[in-house]
């Protein structure tokens, strides 16, 4: 009985797994974008279906006696036409592959603001926009994304409320806005936070105690720490990072004396003793915010090479393992994500365990039942089995990481006006890459040969660059050409 409108069936799938699969099976959903719809397909016409996040595509007619005839299947990618103004290259092909990898996906996740995830996720999580943030100045500039996404979560939470119903996130807030600001050197877009700032800084000054202790409200770091000892610790010492970044906030401001409440409580904050409970994103996150000592964390953070790590996380694991090696944590990258890459990555995900890698099929290829199907038979907590989002913008953390530690670029100053160039190639023997400023992008070259790091770079006229040299048993040459 064939009728005129055969009815279709559509599957969307980041994986070959989760198109084949259907609502229900290995925790497949409609959550955020529909991928799984069905359609009455008329002839000789041109139809437009709904937007998602995918790679791959199943078409399924549900008619019996019935046909259809496609003269073409289009996939049309909706990005914003933004140029990639950063750059890093080295002699090893893997961390290439990986910047680049991460840059991508960070710029499918531009959307109308700030995106975490492309099929699931799609609104802004201000708790995971940090490494997003980083992400976006490194390689496309100031660009007013950052600064849209700030406003967005900002008119919806009204003080008292915490963005996202979760104080760690009114935390990750602060830290942004400040990081943005030391970047761009916008004061009128900081002056515009003025008020909400100091009230959200006031706030929080008053929930930590005297005697260190606090009264957080809840306690969330990340989904692998959650309702765990290690969440407390976790909140704690990223309440001590966002401290550092109230202080910069308050010297903006010119708020000498809530920037000396913020300094005196940050003191106090710390004297306290802290316990990773084993979580290594709990380590790096209080060496990053001076609790602990940075490079006796880092080999903790490098114990078992990427073992525990998480792509939320990347980035602050990444710079505290690189305060003790930064040969180790260029090894460990490479065996975190590039074991993603192993299996079919084209984008990376919202989270990953290096172990899932063994014995499983690519997210590429059909699934047998001598593997595991590496999408559908892990991810755990909010993303398990196919839920789980192989396009998260926050697991972009090796941008920032390689232009800031590798090429040794960090801000000095609001704006880039001052840039201490501290470069640290660890392992590899040549890296080059390009930084943008608000005012002109910045080049290295680095290259290494006897224990000589030389490096040649070149730098907008009004930007400061002062160079440093990080290891004695090395010999330095820098040169700024024009």
């Amino acid at each position: 009985d064939g009728r005129q409108t055969p009815e279709i069936r559509i599957t969307y799938g980041e994986s070959v797994s989760e198109a084949l699969s259907e609502i229900g099976y290995k925790n497949s959903t409609n959550d955020h974008s529909i991928r799984d719809f069905k359609f009455n397909l008329t002839s000789y016409s041109d139809m437009t279906f709904i937007e998602s996040g995918l790679r791959f595509v199943k078409i399924e007619l549900l008619d019996k006696n019935s046909e259809i005839n496609l003269k073409a299947v289009v996939l049309q990618s909706r990005m914003r036409n933004i140029k990639y103004k950063g750059m890093f290259k080295c002699n090893d092909d893997l961390i290439n592959k990986i910047y680049d990898t991460s840059a991508y996906t960070c710029h499918l996740c531009m959307q109308q603001y700030i995106w975490d995830g492309i099929k699931r996720d799609r609104l802004v999580w201000i708790g995971d926009m940090h490494p997003e943030m980083l992400t976006v100045r490194t390689v496309f500039g100031a660009h007013p994304i950052i600064s849209a996404s700030l406003l967005f979560m900002r008119d919806q939470t009204p003080l008292p409320g915490w963005m996202n119903g979760m104080p760690t996130y009114s935390l990750w807030w602060l830290h942004i806005l400040s990081d943005w600001y030391i970047y761009t050197g916008d004061s009128d877009f900081l002056n515009s936070n003025k008020e909400y700032a100091i009230s959200l800084i006031k706030t929080i000054l008053s929930l930590i105690n005297d005697n260190g202790t606090d009264n957080l409200p809840g306690y969330f770091l990340d989904w692998p720490c959650n309702d765990k000892p290690q969440s407390v610790s976790g909140s704690r010492a990223l309440l001590a990072m966002t401290l550092d970044s109230c202080i910069k906030l308050c010297d903006a401001f010119n708020e000498k004396e809530l920037m000396q409440k913020c300094r005196e409580k940050k003191s106090v904050l710390i004297s306290t003793e802290i316990n990773s409970f084993g979580a290594k994103q709990v380590t790096a996150i209080a060496a990053l915010a001076d609790w602990i000592n940075p490079p006796e964390a880092g080999k903790i953070v490098l114990h078992n090479g990427a073992d525990g790590w998480s792509t939320f996380m990347s980035y602050y694991l990444l710079k505290c393992s690189s305060c003790y090696s930064m040969s180790g944590a260029l090894d460990a990258l490479k065996q975190y994500y590039g074991a993603m890459l192993k299996m079919g990555a084209t984008t990376f995900w919202e989270d990953f365990d290096i172990k899932w890698a063994e014995n499983s099929t690519p997210i590429d290829c059909l699934p047998d039942s001598k593997n595991n199907d590496i999408h559908g038979d892990y991810g755990k907590f909010c993303y398990t089995g196919l839920r789980h989002s192989l396009c998260h913008g926050w697991s972009s953390g090796p941008v920032a990481f390689l232009a800031e530690e590798v090429l040794g670029i960090k801000i000095a100053e609001p704006g880039c006006k001052k840039i201490i160039l501290e470069p640290d190639p660890g392992n590899l023997t040549f890296a080059e890459g390009v930084y943008p400023t608000p005012t002109g992008n910045i080049t290295i070259r680095i290259s290494v040969n006897d224990n000589i790091i030389k490096t040649i770079y070149s730098a907008p006229e009004g930007i400061e660059i002062i160079t440093k040299e990080k290891y004695k048993e090395y010999s330095y040459e820098f040169s700024r050409i024009s």
